[in-house]
């Protein structure tokens, strides 16, 4: 998952770069990053030993972000109450 993400993240980053200057290097790029992308992809590249903590890093970041209510479950949560009925008219 991590380097799938990684040259996805490249291939646009070479991408816009190739729309902005026209320079056939930077599709070529593009590319070649996309091709690593589907590879990683297909080959379920293993992810570094450190992704792990860096993706849990930037998960508690952006939880400290968002506002409202959140992705998962504890114990300690509220149950979930049923939804009051529909009116049919």
């Amino acid at each position: 998952m991590f380097y799938r993400d990684l040259f996805a993240s490249l291939c646009f980053i070479f991408f816009g770069a190739a729309l902005a200057t026209h320079m056939a290097g930077f599709f070529f790029g593009a590319m070649m990053c996309g091709g690593f992308a589907l590879t990683a992809k297909k080959r379920m590249w293993k992810n570094p030993p450190w992704a792990a903590g860096f993706y849990t890093k930037i998960e508690n970041w952006v939880d400290e972000q968002v506002e409202g209510p959140k992705t998962t479950f504890s114990d300690d949560d509220e149950e979930i109450k049923p939804l009051p009925p529909l009116d049919n008219k």
